[in-house]
């Protein structure tokens, strides 16, 4: 009983976020924006490797989840224009173009494709919406689009070889980025109705 209450509060909060007027969706989009800054400060430096751990990903999914494909990309969007204007919300309270420039620029176009291709697909394929399914097109859009961008031009950067990539960009990632898939799938489940 108390499940399917859960259930009902999460599809009427997606429900409300579908009905907002545009100055309501763009307020919204600049909250996921703000959680964005928040969640870059949530960062555990790798050794070896230029890119921390931060919590981001966990809010770019969710950001497309309930924003949707336009909405979604535009919240992130947003965050990355701010930071390469100069507002200090990257990791580490930084900012600026040359952040962008650097070895984290393709991760942060990779949040934008992600929370797009994530607020697309839980619209259009209804029976994706149930934890499996959303865990299974989490995982796809974390580790193949936003991390594509991000080891792509990883690698262009610095020049390195497949596997030195891999070390600095992906498998210190593994671990955290599944922890975190699974509680934005986990979360999205409970927010998205089985049908529209």
């Amino acid at each position: 009983m108390r499940l399917t209450a859960v259930a009902n509060a999460g599809s009427r909060t997606f429900q409300w976020c579908e009905e907002l007027s545009l100055p309501k969706k763009l307020a919204l989009a600049v909250v996921f924006a703000a959680l964005l800054a928040l969640a870059a400060q949530i960062r555990l430096p790798v050794p070896w490797s230029p890119v921390p751990v931060t919590g981001q990903t966990f809010v770019v999914l969710l950001a497309g989840v309930l924003l949707g494909r336009s909405w979604g990309g535009f919240s992130v969007g947003l965050y990355v224009g701010a930071g390469v204007l100069g507002a200090p919300v990257f990791a580490g309270m930084a900012g600026g173009l040359a952040y962008l420039a650097g070895p984290t620029g393709g991760y942060l176009v990779g949040f934008v494709l992600a929370a797009m291709f994530v607020g697309y697909a839980v619209r259009r394929f209804t029976w994706l919406r149930g934890i499996i399914g959303l865990a299974a097109l989490m995982l796809f859009a974390d580790f193949v689009i936003l991390f594509g961008p991000g080891l792509l031009y990883l690698g262009y950067l610095t020049g390195a070889t497949l596997s030195e990539v891999l070390w600095m960009g992906l498998i210190p990632f593994i671990v955290g980025d599944v922890t975190k898939v699974l509680a934005a799938a986990a979360i999205a489940s409970v927010l998205l109705p089985r049908e529209s």
